[in-house]
């Protein structure tokens, strides 16, 4: 039993990780080909990956079996909190810290980051609450 509990949260690891590389995307449309449209690249290129984060949530999240509300939750704390260290992970890499981090939700300059992360939060338990409401899972 305590196998299966752990492994819902295997599962949810796995399907952040896919975000990973949407993100990395994102950052190169946002660099070579949003640029080009000026002040607006910025917060585009955050809808876009937040948008992209959903789908993913939508796609694969009911696909974790016997869940209950809670665990949507924890999935979405789980994905904030991976998200936040894979993001000061990347800062650090680049000479910076936790002041870089805390930056990047100054929604004022255009920066949606804030929006990306929130996101992260809520898609698996917005998810599911769709889910659950269209009948095309259950919750144990």
């Amino acid at each position: 039993m305590e196998m299966i509990i752990v492994m819902k949260y295997i599962q949810a690891i796995g399907i952040w990780f896919l975000i990973i590389p949407l993100a990395i995307i994102n950052g190169g449309l946002r660099e070579n080909v949003l640029v080009k449209l000026g002040d607006i690249a910025l917060p585009l290129s955050g809808i876009i990956l937040s948008v992209c984060i959903f789908i993913i949530a939508y796609l694969l999240i009911p696909r974790n079996k016997n869940c209950e509300l809670k665990d949507y939750i924890i999935f979405g704390v789980i994905w904030f909190i991976l998200t936040n260290l894979f993001d000061l992970f990347m800062y650090i890499s680049e000479g910076g810290g936790i002041k870089q981090l805390l930056n990047s939700y100054n929604f004022l300059d255009g920066n949606l980051w804030i929006l990306v992360v929130i996101t992260t939060l809520v898609s698996p338990i917005l998810v599911s609450k769709i889910k659950l409401k269209k009948g095309e899972i259950k919750h144990v």
